[in-house]
């Protein structure tokens, strides 16, 4: 009788073990799927940046996203392309002059050639609303800001 009882709890034990493996095989791919995600490139939020460095006015913030030459249309400045170093400098004129009481992105979008583009609200202490157009290209890997125009 204890041979029969030995028996049948190793045949269940057997069942669960079998049980156990075959979830794990129909179901183990899920665990896959976060493993996966984590060596995918992580895209940086481009326009996420663009907005907290023009909300506080830092055009220092921008130089990480601005390509080697911008092409910048101000009010009370030449339009033109700069370097990237001229262009930091003339934001930041333009932020101690309008200095930001707010930026908002209300509209972004992409091109048929793969550009990018956002077009935002920048409100002065003042009250004064000037309409942001920033274009946006693929550099290599990254996208980077390629003109900045404030209307």
């Amino acid at each position: 009788m204890d041979q029969f009882r030995n028996r049948i709890t190793f045949e269940n034990q057997y069942m669960v073990a079998l049980n156990i493996l075959n979830r794990s095989l129909r179901y183990g791919w899920l665990l896959l799927i976060p493993m996966m995600m984590s060596f995918a490139p992580m895209q940086r939020d481009i326009f996420g940046e663009i907005e907290t460095a023009m909300s506080v006015g830092n055009a220092n913030k921008l130089s990480d996203i601005l390509s080697s030459s911008i092409e910048l249309e101000l009010p009370n400045e030449l339009e033109g392309i700069y370097s990237k170093q001229q262009a930091v400098v003339i934001l930041n004129r333009f932020f101690s002059q309008y200095p930001p009481n707010s930026f908002k992105i209300v509209h972004k979008g992409n091109s048929a050639a793969g550009s990018r583009f956002a077009i935002g609200d920048y409100t002065t202490g003042t009250d004064k609303t000037f309409r942001v157009t920033i274009y946006i290209k693929k550099t290599g890997n990254d996208y980077l800001i390629h003109e900045i125009e404030f209307e």
